[in-house]
């Protein structure tokens, strides 16, 4: 980035009052770092090195200390935890439940979601987008405006149905607010429903074929066409489970400082970084997000800014302002600097083979799919199992009908060599023959955070066949993605065992040029 022309004295004032602005949207009381007055007129250099100074204080504190208090009514009442992953799961749980009630895409309807939640839809072009009321029997109702894009009805429908997810949503009318009906902290609402509707737009099993492509501006438009989401939605899925190490923000400009701010950020698994940003940091002057000031427009810089001195680079693209703003907000994509080229090994991997002799000499899970009425393993891979480890089929029925544990979601494991334990995971319902899939993928998710915390306690990895697409019958594409986001997003290495290979392509390394300039840069 070149440096600014010095233009001449600035009024010092100024750049405190802006200064003051930054550190209180972060919870900070303005410090004086210098202990003296300062003049009255200082050159820009001089206060751009006044700026710096104080940005390094500010840096020094921890993240958690920076990042502003939740203060809105309604994120109270998900509970305590982290409000970000509660409504994701939230989400994903109302979404894995239609998918077994046969919700399918994608592209995914979020209309016939919400008339399978028992939302009743109205079209009225009485609303501005969209709003969400209960009646006298505290049924939900919807009223949108049809005159919208598709995409943004879409958009508009996901978003109210994450408002239904919040405890208190019957206690007032939910809707899109306009700019000028929004209070202080109703950004913070606004946030989390587009959160879920992410989830909602692009849940498990989207997106399998694209983790491999490093993200830009100009791949979240192709994915936001192909799939008729929103780019907030396509970035959500991307960027949590992308094999490249970078993170994205959301951000919206403050009336009260008229700067840009982040709403919140999403970091791939791959990311390995300390990062200063977080929800509510403040961006600098010097960010390119100012110049995204149309819906589309797109801007990119090698960002000096960052916290912790590194040069990052940075994408950034214009997208749809909140109801009733004048100013898109700013989505952005950040790359750390890395070595102009380097082989990116995801940590799933498909492997021609019998998944009953993992590879490696590393402590190992095997996993496998049980129903939760059998106490004998009669079938598939569990068939299989029985006969090669008696003893661990002997465990099992004494855990499951001594202690009453063959419950969905439920996971009992043994050991069955010095490196290798069999984990069997209850997420089938039955086994007698059923009009749809056997298989509850709320159940396997379940069970498969389960395993995530049983393979980091261990230091194991993970090995399995394709679990849940036998005599279960559910669907691989959801089951890699509910896999992806449980084991994968935790850099917990997976290997899935194909006993009669589907393809001639298991490993799945890609080579990547990373851009480490602009001009780099390829959109």
């Amino acid at each position: 980035m070149k440096k600014p022309a010095d233009k001449g004295p600035v009024n010092v004032r100024a750049i405190e009052k802006d200064l003051k602005a930054l550190f209180e949207s972060e919870d900070y009381a303005f410090r004086d770092t210098t202990h003296q007055e300062p003049e009255s007129d200082l050159s820009l250099d001089q206060a751009l090195k006044l700026f710096d100074r104080l940005r390094e204080t500010r840096s020094s504190s921890s993240p958690s200390s920076r990042e502003p208090k939740w203060t809105h009514p309604s994120v109270f009442t998900l509970g305590e935890g982290d409000p970000i992953s509660t409504i994701a799961l939230l989400a994903r749980k109302a979404v894995l439940k239609a998918i077994e009630e046969g919700w399918s895409g994608p592209p995914y309807n979020p209309f016939t979601l919400a008339e399978m939640r028992g939302i009743r839809l109205l079209p009225t072009e009485a609303v501005l987008d969209a709003r969400t009321y209960s009646d006298a029997k505290g049924r939900f109702i919807t009223e949108f405006n049809p005159q919208r894009s598709a995409a943004r009805m879409r958009y508009s429908i996901a978003h109210e149905i994450g408002h239904t997810l919040f405890r208190d949503c019957a206690d007032s009318v939910r809707h899109r607010a306009t700019h000028q009906e929004m209070k202080d902290d109703d950004w913070q609402l606004e946030s989390l429903c587009n959160i879920a509707a992410a989830e909602i737009l692009m849940p498990f099993g989207t997106l399998q074929d694209e983790l491999s492509i490093r993200p830009s501006a100009a791949l979240i438009l192709d994915l936001r066409r192909k799939y008729l989401a929103s780019c907030e939605a396509v970035t959500n899925r991307l960027i949590r489970l992308s094999a490249y190490p970078c993170f994205a923000f959301f951000a919206r400009l403050s009336d009260v400082t008229s700067r840009y701010f982040v709403e919140y950020r999403i970091t791939s698994p791959a990311l390995d970084k300390e990062l200063g940003i977080h929800r509510g940091y403040v961006l600098p002057h010097s960010s390119k997000a100012s110049a995204c000031t149309a819906i589309g427009a797109r801007d990119q810089e090698d960002a000096q800014w960052m916290p912790g001195g590194e040069k990052w680079f940075i994408e950034y693209l214009g997208i749809s302002p909140n109801t009733g703003e004048t100013h898109p907000r700013v989505l952005a994509l950040a790359f750390p600097p890395v070595s102009p080229n380097f082989t990116i090994s995801e940590p799933l991997r498909f492997l021609p083979g019998d998944a009953s002799e993992p590879f490696g000499a590393e402590p190992k899970l095997l996993l496998q799919v049980v129903n939760d009425q059998a106490l004998i393993w009669g079938g598939g891979f569990a068939k299989q199992a029985r006969k090669k480890w008696p003893q661990a089929q002997t465990d099992f029925r004494e855990w499951a009908y001594g202690r009453r544990n063959l419950k969905l979601g439920n996971i009992h494991s043994v050991s069955v060599r010095d490196d290798l334990t069999l984990v069997s995971l209850v997420a089938q319902k039955g086994f007698k023959p059923s009009a749809g899939p056997k298989l509850k993928y709320g159940s396997l998710f379940l069970a498969l955070e389960k395993v995530a915390e049983l393979a980091t306690a261990r230091g194991a990895t993970v090995h399995m066949p394709r679990i849940g697409t036998g005599e279960a019958g559910g669907s691989w594409n959801i089951i890699e993605g509910i896999i992806r986001e449980t084991l994968v997003s935790r850099r917990i290495p997976v290997t899935i065992y194909d006993l009669h290979p589907r393809g001639a392509d298991f490993s799945r390394q890609r080579s990547f040029e990373y851009p480490q300039t602009m001009a780099d840069e390829l959109i």
